[in-house]
């Protein structure tokens, strides 16, 4: 097969720590017809001049102020030329023959999605990553790899290789988003295309376990962005089919998300809320911080008059907690 030109485009944020090793390991690819962008966002470390080190080996640099990830992955998807895109983040790794196994798969289609094996990988050392076989790893029409787990699939972005043409149809990242904006930009992307061809051998290293990591924040900001993305793509997901697996995708969603941040933000707890009850279907299990895990472990159950008690009961710890204070208070007075 004549080989066509591929572009990789990284966003970089104070990623001295990381993008060299993500570098070399896009350098070691055996499909020669790459291109390889980082788009520095403003970083305040040495990601810059790392980079730039690597212009000799034909690594091309775009500095902009801090925008967000999406505005530097927007940005680099117009400065690149490729046939077929592969979006990726600054800390992650891919095997050398990743490339090349996709292109093979996807084979000059412009309307697939070639997905690959993924891992993730700890304490910096990619040994750690264990590639064992998802259920989910597998050719699938859109709606049917969408829906195939009940928690939903993984769409981080290192995974995909995408045609552009398929991008143009879409649509580039969302700017509004700083978290979940790989669930809304890859759901729309995999509905405008015809399927996913699962591509065995080409693997992706996802660095797990960093804790200023932006997918391990939990601040209100980053709630606000999750819900935003939800129900954009709930949208998107009802016009292409309304059945009671999708609407079960959208409100496990939104479910998880409301477990993670239980109790705090209760404005957005109840935005939740009122999504679940709109999309009805939610079926997955309770989870959330160690307060949630540990009223779950005291009450138990898993429906929504349960839960409703859970968080009666929290209230109601918290109600006493405060008059006891104001007690303690009292007597000392």
């Amino acid at each position: 097969m004549q080989e066509q030109l591929v572009s990789i485009v990284i966003s970089a944020f104070n990623a001295e720590k990381y993008i060299a090793e993500t570098l070399e390991s896009v350098l070691l690819q055996t499909w020669r017809e790459l291109e390889v962008i980082v788009v520095n966002d403003g970083s305040t470390d040495r990601t810059a001049g790392i980079v730039s080190s690597y212009a000799d080996r034909g690594i091309i640099l775009i500095t902009q102020e801090n925008r967000g990830q999406d505005a530097a992955l927007n940005n680099g998807y117009r400065h690149s030329k490729g046939s077929y895109i592969k979006f990726m983040d600054s800390d992650d790794l891919i095997n050398p023959e990743m490339i090349q196994k996709q292109m093979e798969m996807l084979n000059g289609s412009d309307d697939m999605i070639a997905y690959s094996e993924w891992s993730r990988f700890y304490k910096d050392d990619p040994g750690t990553a264990n590639f064992e076989y998802l259920d989910y790893w597998k050719d699938a029409p859109p709606v049917d790899f969408l829906t195939s787990r009940k928690e939903s699939v993984m769409l981080q972005c290192g995974i995909m290789l995408v045609p552009r043409a398929l991008i143009e149809k879409a649509g580039l990242w969302n700017e509004r988003l700083i978290l979940f904006n790989d669930t809304e930009f890859y759901m729309r992307l995999i509905l405008e295309s015809k399927g996913l061809k699962f591509t065995p051998g080409a693997r992706l290293y996802y660095r797990s376990g960093m804790s200023k990591s932006i997918s391990a924040q939990r601040s209100r900001k980053f709630f606000e962005s999750t819900f935003l993305a939800t129900c954009l793509a709930g949208e998107r997901l009802m016009r292409y089919e309304d059945s009671p697996r999708t609407r079960t995708l959208i409100s496990n969603l939104f479910l998880d998300q409301y477990f993670l941040m239980y109790p705090s933000f209760p404005d957005l707890m109840k935005k939740h809320e009122d999504m679940i009850a709109k999309y009805g279907h939610a079926n997955i299990e309770l989870k959330g911080g160690r307060v949630f895990m540990l009223l779950k472990k005291l009450f138990g159950g898993t429906s929504p008059l349960e839960i409703t008690i859970i968080e009666f009961c929290f209230e109601s710890l918290r109600y006493l907690l405060a008059l006891d204070r104001m007690f303690v208070e009292i007597n000392k007075g």
